[in-house]
């Protein structure tokens, strides 16, 4: 039956209303056999937005968002910890203790605050491509809730407990576990010494020599020779630009009287870079080649990444002595592992439709690498080198506490003296030649991609 105009609803207001008086109309139905129009359900912003809120690291917990879950939590630990410090000064009579507590209770509410504001838009988070689609996984919230439990337990059991467990106060570690370890790790250097002595003093013979020549190439050379050297290499890499800071560069270190220790210290530079380059790009052909390689090396590189600098020189000094060639020797231990990984990824970035070009032509393995990869390769190289000296430079003012000279030197006794002005002034020009030498090899980088273009 249609309906007369005056038993039609006719719905004013907003779109969605006026939508639905077009859809009656069109269905034409009675006044009387118009559905309920069932409430608006709450927004999906507004909802997310209370739901962090209240739930705070579960809610990042129950999307699967674990690196904000981890932040969240560690976040309202730190809190807590300063909630419970107020408690505990509060037990003891300080006056610090309310202030604590309200420090540690506003930084509980500022992070569930700064979480729920990023849950009212969940694309920022990646969450949906629809926001009012639900992306909860309940044991995905189960499992957060059980960690934060467990991590508050305990929080506040170290705090508010009558008495603290001491496995929990301090970590249960065996008294003689270290001392031990150390002895046998002293047992094996005296061995290695005494078994291996001839092995390493052939080792520090090889560097004294390569780096006493080099050096005798800086230093003994007369200064113009080797600036007008520099700066031509400076200006064949990098053009005007290049040359003129070179220029200026070397202006400094001549003026300031920082010549001769300066071409000291690029000679250990250099001879750490030779080292790097005809051990570092071997060992990254054999790390892009061989997957069981890489999965033996890339360990050992990590280890030596992050080994603290003050580390290398114990090893050094104890296997080589004093003097440059152990510095030498510990700069190439802390430089070499970006020359190799950065070697090993050139290699894997050369597509692979150019390596099947060059077999389809019959080019062997030595072929494919020495005349496709390698040359391909060589701004991942260069780029390598780049790092080697960047790090190399970071690495003289620590080799020069095992008398490696140079540069350092003038650091370490400015430090020793609390003569400011001189450490600045010697800092300025191991900055200044970390610089120089950055925008030469940046250059040459540069212009080998200009003449493949």
């Amino acid at each position: 039956m249609t309906p007369s105009t005056d038993e039609v609803i006719v719905f004013q207001g907003p779109l969605p209303d006026r939508r639905r008086n077009q859809e009656v109309l069109a269905a034409g139905l009675a006044a009387d056999e118009v559905p309920a129009v069932a409430p608006p359900p709450l927004p999906a912003a507004r909802r997310g937005f209370v739901d962090a809120l209240v739930l705070g690291p579960v809610w990042l917990a129950a999307r699967g968002l674990w690196y904000l879950f981890v932040a969240a939590a560690i976040g309202e630990l730190i809190g807590l910890v300063t909630a419970g410090l107020a408690v505990k000064h509060s037990f003891a009579g300080a006056s610090a203790g309310p202030g604590l507590l309200l420090l540690g209770i506003a930084i509980i509410l500022l992070l569930r605050a700064a979480f729920a504001m990023l849950a009212a838009h969940p694309r920022l988070l990646q969450l949906q491509a629809h926001p009012g689609t639900p992306n909860i996984d309940r044991r995905r919230a189960v499992f957060g809730a059980v960690a934060l439990a467990l991590a508050y337990g305990l929080t506040l059991w170290r705090f508010l407990g009558p008495t603290i467990w001491p496995p929990l106060a301090s970590f249960p570690a065996p008294a003689s576990l270290a001392p031990q370890v150390a002895k046998a790790i002293d047992a094996a250097v005296k061995w290695a010494i005494v078994s291996f002595g001839g092995f390493f003093e052939a080792i520090r013979f090889c560097v004294f020599w390569l780096l006493t020549g080099i050096e005798a190439a800086f230093v003994v050379t007369p200064w113009p020779v080797t600036v007008m050297f520099l700066l031509l290499v400076a200006w064949r890499a990098g053009g005007l630009g290049v040359l003129l800071f070179a220029a200026g560069s070397l202006a400094y270190l001549g003026l300031f009287g920082f010549w001769e220790k300066s071409m000291s210290t690029l000679a250990l530079v250099a001879t750490s870079v030779i080292v790097c380059v005809a051990f570092g790009v071997p060992l990254g052909i054999l790390c892009a080649k061989s997957r069981r390689s890489n999965a033996v090396i890339e360990p050992i590189l990590d280890v030596m990444q992050t080994l603290p600098t003050f580390v290398y020189l114990i090893p050094a000094v104890a296997f080589f002595s004093i003097g440059k060639p152990p510095g030498v020797l510990a700069t190439v231990i802390f430089a070499m592992p970006p020359m190799i990984r950065l070697t090993a990824l050139g290699i894997r970035q050369v597509p692979q439709t150019v390596r099947e070009a060059a077999l389809a032509y019959g080019a062997g393995p030595l072929q494919l690498l020495a005349k496709v990869e390698l040359p391909l390769a060589i701004p991942s190289l260069l780029t390598g080198i780049n790092q080697v000296i960047m790090m190399s430079l970071s690495m003289v003012v620590i080799a020069g506490l095992i008398g490696a000279g140079g540069l350092g030197l003038d650091v370490i006794r400015a430090l020793n003296f609390l003569q400011t002005g001189q450490g600045f002034l010697a800092g300025i020009a191991i900055v200044l030649m970390a610089m120089m030498l950055d925008r030469i090899v940046r250059g040459s980088k540069n212009a080998g991609r200009g003449r493949r273009r």
